[in-house]
């Protein structure tokens, strides 16, 4: 007997044949149900919810069309096959039969062996339709589930994306997601100097998986971004990340800029995105990043290559990120959107506001009403350029009035451990750490910084910060410095820190050296320009020091310098 026993509702007013079918349904092994007319029929119905029936026409009362007609109208989430059994055998019988609502037609009398291959081939058909109830029912749940998770999702994926960084005035982006959730990830913020860090990345595939791909990269962009790291050490952290938790079929394209408005740079790193390019006031571009690395999570971190690339702007203009939806989104022909199509929305139009427009205006076009087939993502950084060098950055008013606890810090690095060590942001850790210094965090990124960079650059690697005034000198400056710290095996610096109070003024003291030879800090002092008006490319960051702090000693060789700065 195949499936479960089933309940059989038998409509009939002639016991005779009642008999022989409640017979035949129990040796079957099922259960039966037993109306002598019509409208108890369908009260039974109602009340027991047969799995099938057997219904007489011809019955006193109401007949078996009506009752099945009023059967029909109760609602119900099964189908019940019905089966005719009655002696009428003309045509327009079985016809009307069926058109009330019946599933099946036997006339009077019948045989046990097809009354009994009836009631088989409906119970195999009944077993059929619990077997997809089961299925719609697990649907449902899933589908319940699936929407319960993905509005936690979103909401979890909002609140780790949607950062004051991204709300930056320098600032503009998209992203249009495919499905539910984007794979495209746009972080922005800016660090303790002020640099304006922003990271667009693409993960492998699109929706909530390739959403969660990407979401490891948020936390390490951000706390690295605050502490001051480095654009090279922020992408190792990225990768090794992503080694460690994705599977080796998953990864995540990444473009990381560093926007440096008061040095005038930009700095990219590039794995598996499209170009990044630099458009002048007039719609040129006129600096391209490349891909130059595979996308984050490919590589383990012996092998990873966090070299960066940095560019000074001469102009003002607009940095472009974007994700390979974009260049990739295809019109109804099939045709690309590509960077050509990027440019030409860009042509002619100067202002920041209205290229983005623009450029939102062009895809729209592109697509002419039709969803992308990616997640398309695009994001638009304004590079100003302040000629006459305005960018100021003024230290917080005291904070303390009297006394504070004295505290002192003192570290020495040697030359193995400059080649790897990010040293500021690992000082800066320390001094968070003390409630007279965290009001100050930014601008002692500033005066630690540089002094300490002078220290390492001139001390140690004797580098010569006029070649920055050459054509391309940044970028030589940069590969100098790369490959001389590479190569350092001697030398050491030592930076001292010391919080303390004299006469009712609370205090710090900066004190750095290092086992260079020294310069003539003295010349340098004497021809050094006011803070704030110096428009050279190197040799501004003593008087942003001496600007920002209320003095600033050389000793010796002009290898040791101290800063004092008011808390």
């Amino acid at each position: 007997m195949p499936g479960t026993p089933l309940r059989i509702l038998i409509a009939d007013d002639t016991p005779t044949n009642v008999k022989q079918l409640e017979v035949l349904v129990r040796r079957a092994g099922h259960t039966p149900l037993l109306a002598a007319d019509g409208r108890m029929a369908v009260a039974l119905f109602r009340d027991q919810a047969p799995d099938l029936v057997f219904m007489d026409i011809m019955m006193p009362g109401m007949d078996g069309i009506s009752a099945v007609r009023e059967i029909r109208a109760l609602p119900t989430d099964k189908w019940t096959p019905i089966i005719f059994y009655s002696a009428l055998d003309r045509m327009q019988d079985i016809v009307r039969g069926l058109e009330a609502g019946g599933d099946d037609y036997v006339v009077k009398p019948a045989s046990i062996q097809l009354l009994q291959a009836k009631i088989n081939a409906y119970a195999r058909l009944l077993a059929t339709q619990r077997r997809e109830q089961s299925y719609i029912e697990e649907l449902r749940n899933w589908r319940q589930d699936a929407e319960e998770q993905t509005r936690l999702g979103a909401h979890v994926m909002t609140r780790l994306t949607d950062m004051a960084g991204l709300r930056d005035p320098m600032l503009r982006h998209f992203n249009l997601p495919a499905d539910t959730f984007s794979g495209d990830l746009l972080c922005a913020a800016r660090g303790p100097g002020d640099v304006l860090n922003v990271m667009l990345a693409d993960a492998a595939g699109h929706g909530l998986s390739a959403a969660l791909t990407a979401m490891p990269l948020t936390q390490a962009f951000y706390s690295m971004t605050a502490k001051g790291f480095p654009l090279s050490s922020i992408a190792e952290e990225l990768n090794r990340k992503l080694k460690a938790i994705l599977p080796a079929d998953r990864f995540v394209a990444a473009t990381l800029a560093s926007v440096d408005v008061r040095n005038q740079t930009v700095e990219v790193w590039n794995g598996g995105n499209p170009d990044a390019l630099f458009f002048s006031s007039d719609g040129e571009v006129v600096l391209e990043w490349a891909s130059a690395h595979p996308p984050l999570g490919i590589l383990p971190p012996p092998v990873f290559s966090a070299t960066t690339e940095t560019a000074v702007c001469h102009e003002p203009g607009d940095l472009l990120l974007c994700s390979d939806g974009l260049v990739e989104a295809e019109d109804p022909a099939g045709r690309w959107f590509t960077l050509d199509g990027v440019r030409r929305s860009f042509a002619g139009v100067s202002d920041h506001e209205s290229r983005f427009d623009s450029l939102r205006q062009s895809l729209e076009a592109h697509l002419a009403g039709q969803a992308a087939r990616d997640d398309v993502s695009g994001m638009l950084v304004s590079v100003p350029i302040e000629r006459r060098r305005q960018v100021r950055f003024t230290a917080p008013a005291p904070q303390y009035q009297g006394r504070v606890a004295e505290w002192r810090l003192e570290l020495t690095y040697s030359a193995q451990e400059l080649r790897y060590i990010d040293v500021v942001p690992g000082v800066l850790g320390f001094m968070a750490q003390v409630e007279a210094l965290r009001p100050h965090q930014g601008t002692l990124f500033l005066i630690v910084s540089e002094l300490f960079n002078n220290a390492l650059d001139h001390g140690l690697l004797n580098l010569d910060s006029r070649i920055k005034g050459m054509v391309g000198g940044f970028e030589l400056y940069m590969q100098h410095r790369s490959e001389r710290l590479a190569e350092l095996r001697e030398g050491r610096i030592t930076l001292a820190f010391l919080v303390h109070d004299d006469e009712g003024e609370a205090l710090l003291d900066v004190d750095v050296s290092d086992s260079g030879p020294g310069f003539d800090h003295a010349s340098l002092l004497r021809d050094e320009p006011l803070a704030g008006a110096d428009t050279r490319p190197h040799g501004r960051g003593i008087a942003l020091v001496r600007g920002l702090c209320r003095e600033v000693h050389y000793f010796g060789t002009g290898n040791r310098v101290r800063a004092r700065y008011r808390l």
